[in-house]
């Protein structure tokens, strides 16, 4: 009788799939090195990616997911977490199954993990990552920022308060006398929407269309966002912006328009929060404007005060009750998500925004001021 032949062992790994995990893994060296490209050339990064290759797929992919009535992106989030968890049972039993040679499973598995993160991270790239390094907004506007001094700061600091002021009587607000909106979130979406497109009429550009392709999705877990200290984020994958509509109702039009921002392909922080001020000032809604003039304020006395300690007493007197209730109950909200994981995923976003050219981390989101007060002393008023 003539034994059998020994069976082959079980390949670990396909051929198939090795050279699929090898690709991937390329694209993690090839977009560190587009990175380093787009650092060099604003111009170019401008002219062949933000308004070609970024335009492009931005439109594709808001077409398939602007008008959507929920947040894929916490639909994708949630379908993720489950799949982690069956790749996780599926690598214990293959382990298992192949006993001796477990560590090769082991392997395998992490180096799948490292592909797919590599093919994530390039996909980032892709869509919206290197907006860091176009041109900035206010050189496309034609503002231009400089140096000021603690005077001209102040000045800036009581126009806005003065805007607040003359707008929050205006203002819908709740049995507790805090700002409250007067209409649906989906109005208020398409208004924010339409606010940031109007940029492009009103300055003579074609920066900002991609905004009218979408509109800011809210979140259903939205008081999780709080925990992380955030009152929006975009999806770049998918290109949609969400919103945390949690948070105090005074903030959540200027958070639409500044994710909105983002979406046009303007990444870094000051910028976006300067474009949501821009398209908060010139809308036609009451509660964009008093949203707008309420973010530009909050930036403006911060700037001020790390040079005058006193000066919030000379903006807050010309403030009426209205406002100062407002800002109460918003340092009232934050001060609940204080916690140790709303300062982890502080620094995690400083680190995350130093990473991309931004040296100034999260204080990044103040110099948003410089274009405030280059704004307004083309105007003359400061």
């Amino acid at each position: 009788m003539t034994p059998k032949p020994a069976a082959k062992p079980h390949t670990v790994m396909k051929r198939g799939g090795i050279i699929a995990c090898t690709v991937l893994t390329l694209l993690t060296p090839l977009g560190l090195l587009l990175i380093r490209l787009a650092r060099t050339d604003a111009a170019a990064v401008e002219r062949w990616y933000s308004l070609g290759l970024y335009r492009g797929m931005t439109t594709a992919l808001t077409a398939l997911t602007g008008r959507l009535p929920f947040s894929a992106m916490e639909v994708i989030l949630l379908l993720l977490g489950a799949a982690i968890l069956l790749y996780l049972v599926f690598w214990v039993r293959e382990a298992i199954r192949q006993k001796g040679r477990w560590w090769l499973v082991c392997i395998k598995r992490l180096w799948i993990i490292l592909s797919a993160a590599s093919a994530v991270f390039f996909w980032f790239i892709l869509t919206g990552d290197l907006n860091y390094y176009r041109i900035p907004v206010g050189e496309s506007i034609g503002l231009q920022t400089e140096a000021t001094d603690v005077e001209t700061l102040r000045a800036l600091c009581r126009v806005l308060a003065q805007r607040a002021g003359e707008l929050r009587p205006q203002c819908s607000e709740d049995a507790e006398g805090v700002f409250a909106s007067a209409v649906s979130y989906g109005e208020l979406a398409d208004t924010a929407s339409a606010a940031v497109t109007a940029l492009d009429e009103l300055y003579g550009v074609q920066l900002f269309g991609l905004a009218g392709r979408t509109r800011p999705k809210a979140m259903h877990f939205s008081e999780v966002m709080s925990y992380i200290q955030l009152t929006g984020v975009i999806f770049p994958y998918i290109s949609e912006a969400n919103i945390n509509v949690h948070q105090p109702a005074y903030g959540i039009s200027s958070t639409m328009c500044h994710e909105l921002s983002h979406i046009c392909g303007f990444m870094r922080e000051d910028e976006a929060n300067f474009i949501s001020y821009l398209a908060c000032y010139h809308s036609s809604s009451t509660e964009l404007r008093y949203s707008g003039a309420m973010l530009g304020l909050i930036h403006a006395t911060n700037r001020l005060t790390r040079y005058d300690a006193d000066a919030w007493r000379e903006v807050g007197a010309l403030l009426p009750e209205g406002v100062l209730r407002d800002l109460a109950a918003n340092s009232r909200y934050w001060a609940r998500y204080d916690t140790p994981v709303g300062e982890t995923a502080d620094r995690w976003n400083d680190a995350y925004l130093k990473a991309n050219a931004q040296t100034d981390g999260v204080q990044s989101y103040g110099r948003m001021v410089d274009l405030l007060i280059a704004f307004y002393r083309a105007q003359g008023l400061i």
